[in-house]
């Protein structure tokens, strides 16, 4: 549900304490979301490729995606910091991440990963649409933009979806501890007048 005033307004600070708190509570849900898919990507290519440097693998990535992991082991070195592929992975561009989850990488990879997924990851397609949304989402509150105008409900719900695919148990713990669904009610009711 999208910030939409009806008839009380929140206050310019109030609405910024919103967007920042909402933004803290949902970079939790975003960190682990992010963390978790990385790591699953890492193990379940590294398995499928027989190798560590899967990226490496001949004809698996587009030129261009090759040289995201490429710049990460770059910089990595230049940082003086230690070479490893899982710090390559956790290095690269979180868009990277999930440009290997699209309609191009479909056989190469999502049907590789399919025999990794602790559950039911449904259609590669609705599994990407919602993590490009994330990854949106992400890149709003990593620059401190606006967040209202946003489905935060939706946000919300598509984190605990993705998260539950890749770890059930990480996914519950995270949403008892959530924050995100209070903020929400709260600013609904307070200021709002209910249009968030």
């Amino acid at each position: 549900m999208s910030y939409k005033s009806n008839h009380h307004k929140l206050s310019i600070y109030e609405k910024s304490i919103l967007i920042a708190e909402l933004s803290a509570a949902l970079w939790v849900h975003i960190a682990v979301f992010e963390i978790t898919l990385r790591k699953f990507l890492h193990s379940s290519l590294s398995k499928s490729y027989k190798t560590n440097r899967w990226w490496l693998t001949s004809n698996l990535l587009t030129a261009k995606d090759r040289a995201g992991f490429e710049y990460s082991e770059k910089r990595l070195a230049l940082q003086k910091r230690k070479v490893t592929p899982i710090l390559v992975v956790h290095n690269s561009s979180f868009s990277l991440c999930i440009e290997l989850l699209s309609k191009r990488y479909h056989q190469k990879i999502w049907m590789k990963l399919l025999k990794y997924f602790p559950t039911y990851p449904g259609r590669r397609e609705d599994f990407y649409k919602r993590a490009r949304e994330i990854r949106n989402l992400r890149n709003l509150i990593a620059h401190h933009a606006p967040i209202l105008h946003r489905n935060l409900l939706r946000d919300h719900q598509y984190l605990h979806e993705l998260t539950m695919i890749l770890d059930p148990q990480l996914a519950q713990e995270v949403q008892k501890r959530s924050r995100v669904l209070d903020l929400l009610l709260n600013a609904r009711l307070v200021g709002s007048g209910g249009g968030i």
